[in-house]
Formats: C-alpha cells, structure tokens, sequence
C-alpha cells in the first residue's frame, strides 16, 4: 500500500512538472486553452495560468482581467510562492497600464522586477524593464523610458547571441520598436526608421505577424511628420489591413486616425472627417481611452479649420479632461495648441495668448535642456557599450587565432601572422573610436541646431539666454529680444505644398542672418515662429533690428518651384536683464500678438 502511495505522488509529481512545462514552454496562447487547464488545476500550476491568462484577457477585458491577476497574487501569496507573486505583479501592472493608471502601473512592474531580480531571471526582468518604459514613454519621460528600454535591450541581445528562442528574438524586436518610438519623439526620425527597419526585419523573419501592423504604422508616422504623404498613406493602409486581420482594434483605431490625418494634410477634409469618426467609433467599443482622446483632437483641428470655432472647443475640453485622467502630457499640449488656434479663430485674442503660454510653459517642461540631454547620454552610452563589446570579442578572437597558430606555426609564419592580428585589431580600435566621435558629434548637432534652417534650436537658445541674463546681472547691460512670426504661413502650405514652405522658412532664416551681427544669436523657435538675442542692444535698437528683417522679407518675393510669392512677417520686441527670462519671452510674444491684431507685417514693443 506504502509502495503504491509512493508511486501515485510520483506520477501525480510527473503530471504537475509536465502540466507547468505547458506553461512555461508550450506556452498555451489563447483562453480556451487555458481556461481548459484550469478546470483541474491546483497550486502553482494553477496561479501560473491564472497569471497567463489575466495577461491574455487585458487588452480585450481589462476588469476580468485585473480580477483574474488579483486571485493569482492571493493564490501565489498563500502559497509563499515568490515566482507566481511576481508574475501576478506583472499582469496587475498590464492591467493598470491598459486601464491608463500609469503610476499603479509603475508599482506593480517595479515590484515584479524586483522579485525576479532575487530569483536570478534575466528573461523575466528585461520584460518588466520593457513594461517600465512604455509606461514612462506612455507619460512622456524618454530619458527614463529610454534607460528602461536599453536595459531590456541588453538582456535580450545577450540571450539572442546564446542562440536565443523565437521568444527572445521577438522580444528584441519588440524592444526595436520602442526604441524607436522614443528616438522618433526626440526629433531623431532617420535613427527611429533604422530601428523600426530592424525591427520589422525580425518580426519578418520570425512570422511574428501580430507585431507587424505596430510596426508598418510607426514607419507610417515617420513618414507623415518627414512630409512624404504618399508613401505615409500607402504603409499607414497596410497597417490597418494587419490590423484588422490580426484584431487589434487599438491600432485599428490608430490607424484610421492617420489616414485622416493624411486627407486632411491634402484639404479632402470630408474624407477627413469620415475617418476620424470611424477611429472615435472603434476606440470607443473597444474602450480604448488613448484610441478616443486621438480622434477627438484630431477632430478638433479638423472643426477649426471648417470654422466650426464653438463645437471645436467642446471637443477641446472633454479632450483635455481625458488627458488629464490619462495623466498624458504630450496629448494635453497637443489640445492646448489647437485650441489657442481655435479662439484665434474667434477672434479672442487674449485667450488664445493666454492658452500658447500655457502651451509654451508644458511644452517647455517636456522638452527641458535636462531631459534631452540625458537622452542624448543614455544613448551615447549605449553605442559606446555595444562598441566596447565588440572589441572584447575581438580581442577573445586574437586569443583563439594565436593559439592555433602557435600549435601549427613556427618562426617567421608567426610573427607575420601575428602583426596581422595586431594590426586588424588597431584598425577595428580605430574605426570604433571614429564612429563614437561621430555618434558625439551627430548628438551635439542635434542638440544646438534646428535641421531644417541650421539657426539654432528652442534648446540652445535658451542656454544662451541663461548665459547672457547671468552677462547682463553682472555688467548691468541689458538685452534685445525679437519674437518674430511669419504672417499666414499655413496659406503657403496648403496652396504651394510643404515642401514650398520649408524653402520660404529657409530662405527667412538666410536674410535674418543676414541683418544680425556676428554676436547675436537666432533661432526657430518653433513652427514659423523665431526669437532672436541681441547682446547689449536696447529696446529702441533691438526695434529697428526688427524692422531692417521686416523690411527684408516684405521688399523682396520668395521662389519657389519658379512661384513668386509675397511674405510679411510681424515682429514683438522686449528688452532683457531688468526682468526674469520667461517674463522678457512673454512680453516680446505679447508684443507680437498685439501687432498681429493690428494688421501684421509691423513691428511693436512693450
């Protein structure tokens, strides 16, 4: 009877490690699956798929599926057991995160990673890291997505060069995806496509089609923001027919969002319309609160520019609520942009300053000198890494060779096989330390210069202007400063195209240098917008300043594509050193607002 007890717990024991290896390495992929398991499940294995299967169930049922992860974190904590706590961790955190409560989220994949760092599970904590920083992208902090995402990175490349599972190389796709998305956002478009490229490349390779919609939609965007609209809408309507196979309404949604955006770019503003509302309508029965606050302020922008001002605003202020319960920064100055343009639109002068400050001040926080410069560091540090890398196994390969060699090779043969080795290795040293000067160099262009018009960018200024308001506190010399807008730009958009528009902005920062002296300072400081520093220059100088570019640019039509056209542009003039930075910005903008309502193509100061 003993011996018979013994042999049925050792089956019983054979059962649970067969059942736990389903899980673990079959990985059963959909509910009916699991649900099937869990009918006689009990124990780990059972918080095991309660755990897989609260992840399978969020983006479709995401109540059901925290309350499935809630029972597996009780199960798991009655149990004592510390793997299925933190598996539960981690799909209470993709629940959170799914739901748009990011900092629940933050706790949970925080104290999941930890638990797996205990455990020894490299595979495991490059997923949490991944989680980590999609949600910080999701709230706009890309230095610390960024950190997150690389931390990801390295785990799976070193688990991809151990001849990784199709699970590890999908996984590193995953993670070239994101990466991607973080460069895309900091202005870094040429980086974000090698990475999407790279990514598709796996998925691609791997039959990964789930990933592949995601990733033809970011190209797609990429493609949209560098104006090549035709190729933008061919891969953005590849996106939605994967999408659509693959039931991924989300990114359903996105994408028909993006094609309306398309249509709207080339003024079919009806077509517009009919897709944006498609994109509302998907978003909103699937309940995806991202999907809704896209649409709603795309059709924001679409009813000001019908000039239906009054249900445009409506639209704005639910879309700002949204954003605020989304915690989502980036969509909330996306929604304060367009309604500032929208009250332009009425008329409300005064309001619409009132609401580009606010924009101005949450756009200044996001794009703060700190935050990209840390992302530059991050990134540097990283291709610094993975150059460092290659030179150790470089060096572990002159190791292997010698010693072959010196097994089969005597004398002369050796040294000249040797110098050989020594001189690839200089020559690999060489070219590695040349692309990381490059990698530094390309960094430091990118954060001084705009790449369109070469004048300085919105984050070099303000050093400059750091750096002359401590000049100014010390000698007592005040400053000039022009905030300067080209009048009806968009009209050039929409009649001749962009690309006639970015020759116009180019050709507008040719003739500013050309009335500024070598010590003043210009730059694009946003859109068609320029702020200009005039070192030890008073407000009656920095006015007739203004006024020589005024002049410049009314006196002499600009060409494009053999057009002739006529550009004003309207100028506000304040002086620095006397008051804080932000507030001699802010009198110079309203400066400019005022010469706006006046009629444009003027000049006015405080």
């Amino acid at each position: 009877m003993f011996d018979r007890i013994i042999v049925l717990r050792s089956v019983t024991g054979i059962f649970r490690e067969q059942s736990m290896r389903v899980v673990h390495e079959a990985k059963p992929k959909t509910c009916r699956e699991i649900e099937n398991l869990l009918e006689t499940a009990e124990g780990k294995l059972r918080a095991d798929l309660l755990s897989k299967l609260a992840v399978l169930t969020g983006e479709s049922d995401q109540p059901r599926s925290r309350r499935i992860a809630a029972a597996a974190f009780e199960l798991a904590e009655e149990l004592g057991y510390r793997r299925g706590k933190a598996d539960a961790l981690f799909a209470l955190g993709d629940a959170a995160r799914i739901a748009g409560e990011y900092r629940l989220a933050l706790e949970n994949y925080a104290t999941s990673l930890n638990i797996f760092q205990l455990l020894g599970d490299p595979i495991q904590q490059g997923r949490c890291f991944r989680r980590l920083g999609d949600v910080h992208f999701f709230i706009n902090n890309l230095n610390l997505s960024l950190k997150y995402y690389l931390s990801a990175l390295k785990i799976f490349e070193n688990a991809a060069e151990k001849g990784g599972s199709h699970y590890i190389r999908i996984n590193l796709g995953h993670l070239m995806a994101t990466i991607g998305n973080v460069l895309k956002d900091s202005g870094d478009l040429e980086g974000a496509l090698d990475y999407y490229n790279q990514c598709h490349s796996i998925y691609t390779q791997e039959g990964f089609s789930a990933g592949i919609p995601g990733v033809l939609y970011n190209k797609g965007n990429v493609f949209f923001i560098q104006n090549r609209m035709d190729e933008a809408l061919n891969i953005y309507k590849q996106a939605l027919a994967e999408a659509e196979v693959n039931k991924d309404y989300y990114l359903v949604s996105m994408a028909l969002n993006s094609i309306g955006s398309v249509f709207m770019a080339g003024d079919n503003l009806d077509s517009a319309r009919n897709f944006f509302n498609q994109s509302m309508i998907v978003a909103e029965q699937h309940d995806r609160k991202r999907g809704i606050l896209a649409a709603t302020v795309k059709l924001v922008e679409l009813g000001r520019l019908q000039k239906n001002y009054k249900t445009a605003l409506d639209l704005s202020k639910d879309a700002e609520q949204l954003a605020g319960e989304l915690d989502d920064r980036r969509g909330h100055t996306d929604i304060l942009k367009e309604r500032a343009l929208v009250y332009q639109g009425m008329r409300k002068y005064k309001k619409a300053m009132e609401t580009i400050l606010l924009f101005e001040k949450l756009r200044g926080e996001i794009l703060s000198e700190k935050r990209t410069r840390e992302l530059d560091i991050l990134r540097i540090r990283y291709e610094t890494e993975v150059k460092e890398h290659k030179i150790e196994l470089l060096k572990k390969e002159r190791t292997i060779q010698r010693r072959m060699i010196l097994a089969s090779v005597a004398g002369l043969a050796l040294a000249g096989v040797s110098l050989i080795l020594v001189y690839r290795n200089v020559r690999f040293r060489t070219r590695v330390n040349k692309e990381l000067a490059d990698a530094y160099s390309r960094v430091e262009k990118l954060s001084r210069s705009d790449s369109l018009t070469g004048l300085a960018n919105r984050r070099a200024m303000m050093r400059s202007l750091s750096d002359e308001q401590t000049r100014s506190s010390r000698t007592g010399r005040r400053y000039g400063l022009i905030m300067a807008d080209i009048d009806d730009f968009k009209r050039v958009n929409d009649r001749y195209g962009h690309a006639c528009g970015d020759e116009v902005l180019v050709e507008v920062a040719s003739r500013m240098k050309k009335a500024l002296r070598s010590q003043d300072f210009a730059s694009r400081w946003g859109g068609e917008e320029f702020l200009l520093l005039l070192p030890e220059t008073s407000l009656i100088g920095a006015a007739r300043v203004a006024e020589k570019i005024r002049e410049s640019i009314a006196a002499t039509p600009f060409l494009c594509e053999k057009i002739s056209i006529n550009m004003t542009m309207t100028f506000g003039v304040s002086e620095g050193g006397g008051v804080p930075v932000d507030h001699a910005i802010q009198q110079a903008d309203a400066a400019m607002y005022r010469a706006k309502r006046k009629g444009k193509n003027r000049v006015d100061s405080i």
